[in-house]
């Protein structure tokens, strides 16, 4: 029998690598940092414990790897939703709406609570929050020059910019807890983009 392609191995070691942070992710979410083990997500992903380990070192380095892989969508989904044409602010419109339809709803919506378990359960992993607050002031940086741009047009509420931006990001984040079973709770339209509107423009008053 022939040995296997680069290419083939790469794509075992893709896919079960992908199998493994999958079923880790739901794990942990299940059961929190302090009650998964390795053995709960070998068996969760169908693979052998020892394969668990060739990939991931300790119950850390998984969810280590789990926290960069939900930061990693979370900025994907911001600069993806402020790019193209329009104003600063029909950008942030453009965001909203993107967080109204994904981000409540499915994965996204698992990974925002999975960060929010992370920066509770964190505090025990050795410079953790760190590497998130790190990692999160991407988000910023992307996200604060469009919002002061959108101030500047006078469309957007004025005030200090970065924490206008937490105001906004903590509002997504208290709708993802709103939602039961993945659903995401009814929302008035444009409401997460009223967070920043300015009051002369409101079209749907709080």
């Amino acid at each position: 029998m022939s040995p296997r392609s680069h290419e083939s191995n790469e794509l075992m070691r893709s896919e079960a690598l992908a199998r493994i942070s999958a079923a880790a992710f739901e794990v942990f979410l299940g059961f929190g940092y302090h009650g998964a083990t390795m053995k709960m997500i070998a068996q969760a992903s169908g693979q052998s414990y020892g394969l668990v380990y060739h990939y991931f070192r300790s119950k850390e380095a998984v969810y280590r790897h789990l926290v960069d892989q939900a930061l990693d969508a979370s900025i994907s989904t911001i600069s993806a939703g402020l790019k193209g044409e329009g104003t600063a602010w029909e950008r942030i419109e453009k965001l909203s709406a993107t967080m109204e339809r994904e981000a409540l709803t499915g994965q996204a919506r698992q990974y925002f609570l999975f960060m929010l378990q992370a920066l509770h359960q964190g505090r025990s992993l050795p410079g953790l929050l760190e590497h998130i607050a790190e990692r999160s002031a991407q988000h910023y940086a992307v996200f604060i020059p469009i919002l002061a741009r959108a101030q500047a047009e006078g469309r957007a509420i004025q005030g200090d910019p970065a924490t206008l931006a937490a105001a906004y990001f903590t509002f997504v984040q208290g709708l993802s807890l709103m939602a039961e079973g993945g659903r995401a709770p009814e929302l008035p339209p444009g409401l997460i983009a009223n967070v920043l509107r300015n009051p002369r423009y409101l079209e749907h008053p709080l």
